[in-house]
């Protein structure tokens, strides 16, 4: 966690350091594919399995899955952009679980899906002026996970439900938390119009999860973007 909060302090400040500079160019009134607009992209998002190993033994797969992102952003010149994302996945798992050291029990299996949010905040930087770009992108933030594994005994209550009344029902509190997570990523960018652009790309998402390091997690995209 300390390693990876020294790194999150590095990229704020390198960020900070970048586009101070950006800023200043951008202020002009020149045209430009994408200079000072404002930026909105939408992408179905393909992540690849993934094998954890944590502490104690324990082993999971986690499936690769199909989710989706939200990315919107300032372009301060061409080839630099600040903004945020965030991305959702629900991919199923299953794990090996192992006894802690004394409990004579075998190891069980367990199977379930996990469900996932990454809010960020993302640099973007576009190699090329024109309309056909390579870009890499980094990105600083948090991800939420969902295990759908209970944290307790169901909880029975009744509330006021703004659209359908009186309501009473069951409810089963799951194991969650919230990461610190750092991504990069990079590909290719096509500004079609002056209004319409459409990427493809690649990103690594390293996510600070407990009991087993910090794994990475690789996801394919696909955006179509809207510049006003």
């Amino acid at each position: 966690m300390k390693r990876l909060t020294r790194m999150s302090v590095i990229m704020m400040a390198a960020y900070t350091a970048m586009l101070l500079p950006a800023y200043a160019e951008g202020t002009g009134n020149d045209p430009s594919y994408r200079k000072g607009r404002w930026e909105v992209l939408f992408a179905p998002q393909y992540t690849l399995v993934k094998h954890l190993s944590f502490d104690g033994g324990t082993t999971a797969k986690i499936n690769d899955t199909w989710g989706f992102n939200f990315q919107f952003g300032y372009n301060f010149n061409e080839h630099w952009n600040l903004g945020g994302i965030f991305s959702w996945s629900r991919p199923d798992y299953q794990a090996a679980v192992q006894p802690a050291a004394g409990n004579t029990s075998p190891p069980t299996s367990q199977s379930g899906t996990l469900e996932t949010n990454t809010f960020a905040l993302i640099t973007t930087y576009n190699v090329l002026a024109g309309p056909l770009t390579p870009y890499i992108d980094g990105n600083i933030g948090g991800t939420h996970i969902n295990t759908d594994v209970a944290a307790g005994p169901p909880v029975a209550g009744c509330y006021w439900d703004p659209w359908y009344g009186y309501i009473c029902g069951v409810a089963q509190p799951t194991k969650d938390a919230t990461y610190l997570s750092l991504g990069v990523g990079g590909g290719v960018r096509w500004d079609v119009n002056s209004w319409l652009l459409l990427r493809a790309g690649f990103r690594q998402q390293w996510v600070d999860v407990s009991n087993t390091g910090i794994p990475g997690f690789s996801s394919f995209k696909l955006d179509v973007g809207f510049k006003f």
